[in-house]
């Protein structure tokens, strides 16, 4: 009997002992995220940054992410994650763009200037219409979202019409980018936006599309005299956040809930009009500061409207390849637009 009691004493203390423990093991978890982006970048220090924040204040501290250096290229992040190297990355879907066709609508031109309408209409349009298609499989999807439109810059001293464009080499971020250079008789140079500066310094590109606040991000302003600009913008730049699979399911389920209350369409808001701020901020900064734009329209523009409508036309075949109403899905995301901008 005095045996039988010391055993139960002993296997009280240990599960005693070994309780706190084990709870602890099970509520903490640290995620490494693995950041490609210079660190003062603005995506990092005003939409990154404060997201996780908020990760870490509505779990209590048991999720905590920690941005650690790049572990690899900028076009690597996905399957960086995806196989469990990094925890979680955000990335440009055109670095990839042959895993995701569906996602090139939300780079189409002509839509809207305003990153945080574009984002949310986007994300809506999104897990209405193309979620099912399952393009970010193998990794967790936490959000997605937009730049403000996208503007052609050059190193030329003024752009006064569109066939100044004509010969020039510009960074290009995907192939949407490529059939507007091949439209409009650009040359594209398909590079991530991290190599802009070296290419734009060593001559190799004579400008790029791109966003005016990335021009101050990327510290290309002394290397661009002029800009070339559309209603609606010449397109945007599509961008999510994803998570590691494994590592989303060692979270516990009332911490997940708690995170996914601040992803998805929250995500989109809190990112596309953080963007679509420091963009007026930039665009005043840089104009200030003698950059010169060119704004097109009248005859111009129904020409290059003309032009580009085939891009529109080969996302709906690609999307109904998807299985997805591509014409449907388009109808949709306009009408979001025009909702948000009312």
């Amino acid at each position: 009997m005095k045996l039988i009691k010391r055993l139960s004493a002993c296997l009280g203390l240990s599960v005693a002992l070994a309780a706190p423990f084990s709870v602890a093991q099970a509520e903490t978890q640290t995620i490494r995220f693995s950041n490609w982006l210079p660190p003062a970048h603005y995506i990092v220090t005003e939409m990154l940054e404060p997201w996780a924040k908020q990760v870490n204040e509505v779990t209590e501290g048991r999720v905590e992410i920690e941005f650690i250096n790049p572990l690899g290229k900028p076009q690597a992040h996905l399957d960086l994650v995806r196989n469990g190297i990094a925890d979680m990355g955000m990335s440009v879907h055109s670095y990839t763009a042959s895993r995701f066709p569906l996602i090139e609508m939300a780079e189409l031109p002509f839509t809207t200037e305003d990153g945080g309408i574009n984002s949310v209409a986007y994300w809506r349009t999104y897990d209405k219409f193309m979620k099912q298609a399952d393009e970010h499989r193998g990794v967790k999807l936490m959000g997605l979202w937009t730049s403000p439109a996208t503007v052609i810059f050059t190193n030329k001293d003024e752009i006064t019409s569109l066939d100044q464009l004509n010969g020039l080499k510009l960074r290009s971020p995907s192939p949407l980018f490529d059939n507007i250079g091949k439209a409009t008789g650009i040359v594209t140079v398909n590079a991530p936006a991290s190599e802009s500066y070296e290419m734009l310094s060593r001559g190799v590109i004579d400008g790029l599309f791109f966003q005016y606040d990335q021009i101050e991000n990327f510290k290309l302003d002394k290397l661009i005299k002029s800009a070339v600009a559309a209603p609606g913008g010449l397109g945007k730049s599509s961008q999510f956040l994803f998570m590691n699979e494994r590592k989303w399911n060692q979270i516990s389920p009332e911490d997940q809930a708690a995170i996914e209350a601040i992803s998805g369409e929250y995500i989109a808001r809190m990112f596309g009009e953080k963007w679509n701020e420091a963009e007026q901020k930039s665009i005043k900064n840089l104009t200030d500061a003698g950059l010169k734009t060119y704004h097109i329209s009248g005859e111009e523009l129904e020409q290059l409207q003309a032009d580009l409508a085939f891009l529109e036309e080969n996302w709906i075949k690609a999307a109904e390849k998807k299985k997805v109403d591509g014409k449907a899905a388009l109808d949709y995301y306009r009408a979001q637009i025009e909702e948000l901008s009312n």
